[in-house]
């Protein structure tokens, strides 16, 4: 396998990405037929079929999966030596990369980044909201100074520093027949329509084996993100299950209920083991612990 092309490597991440071959040409500004003869000579030099034609559309096989987790590990190395030149380039007083969960993308974007950049005006910053696999993968590979999660992690390779836990609640709109109870039960949400987390968060994992203990029926459930739910919710679509942080962070008017029994979540921030913060990297940490501590605090 000596002919392996770039080319050919970035036709097949366009097409993974984009998922079709006519959006793959026009990010890579070639023409549809190059895409299509890209990916048949990469097949052919790796020696096995990566996407079954179905009706003229590419479904990608297991194979094609495994091979672009890889692939995307190799051009995620490149794009952060890229940005790190380029910050150097730009940057005065440093740059600071931090990947994010949804749960605290707002807390983040409100209160610690202005508060950093009061501090340090010249500083940097490159923050993106990424799902919790990504964030401690990019980690990982150095493409983030730090992450922060909303789950328990065991680390090998990162430190994890507790920011805070507290218990998801229920978010309904301000006119629901719940809207006036301090508190609600899994029991009392029977017939409700539930608004819930994605099936890989934490929190639904969590929330699933607590619903599975009650026995309790789910009817034509809505899957949406933390941030998504509350507002959904606000709407009068359903009861939202989410994190205390989305909820008291979002700019919708809605309730927020106790929800019982208590179902634990907990805010990391995670970096390389070992690793030493000091100057922006140390604020933004103590920062971003107040600012949690803050929004997490039982109401007056």
């Amino acid at each position: 396998m000596h002919h392996l092309q770039q080319r050919q490597i970035e036709a097949f991440r366009a097409v993974m990405i984009a998922g079709s071959i006519s959006a793959a040409a026009a990010n890579l500004n070639i023409t549809q037929p190059a895409v299509s003869r890209l990916i048949r000579d990469l097949e052919t030099e790796i020696g096995f079929a990566l996407f079954d034609r179905v009706r003229g559309r590419l479904v990608p096989r297991a194979q094609a999966s495994q091979l672009f987790h890889e692939v995307e590990r190799v051009f995620v190395g490149l794009d952060h030596i890229s940005r790190v030149a380029q910050d150097i380039n730009a940057a005065t007083e440093g740059f600071i990369r931090l990947g994010t969960v949804s749960s605290l993308n707002k807390v983040c974007a409100a209160t610690v980044v202005p508060e950093v950049l009061a501090a340090h005006p010249r500083l940097s910053i490159i923050f993106d909201t990424e799902s919790t696999e990504r964030v401690l993968d990019l980690v990982s590979l150095r493409h983030y100074d730090f992450g922060l999660i909303c789950s328990e992690y065991d680390p090998t390779s990162l430190d994890s520093v507790l920011l805070g836990r507290g218990n998801a609640v229920a978010v309904v709109a301000t006119n629901h027949p719940l809207a006036d109870l301090q508190s609600v039960n899994l029991e009392q949400l029977a017939g409700q329509r539930l608004i819930l987390p994605g099936r890989t968060s934490p929190l639904r994992l969590s929330l699933d084996k607590e619903i599975t203990a009650v026995n309790l029926a789910i009817n034509n459930p809505i899957e949406a993100s933390l941030a998504n739910g509350c507002t959904l919710a606000a709407s009068g679509l359903g009861v939202a299950i989410t994190d205390p942080l989305a909820a008291r962070t979002s700019s919708v008017q809605a309730r927020i209920l106790t929800l019982e029994p208590a179902i634990e979540v907990s805010y990391h921030l995670v970096r390389l083991a070992k690793e030493k913060t000091s100057g922006p990297l140390a604020l933004f940490e103590e920062s971003l612990k107040r600012a949690v501590d803050a929004l997490l605090a039982p109401a007056p």
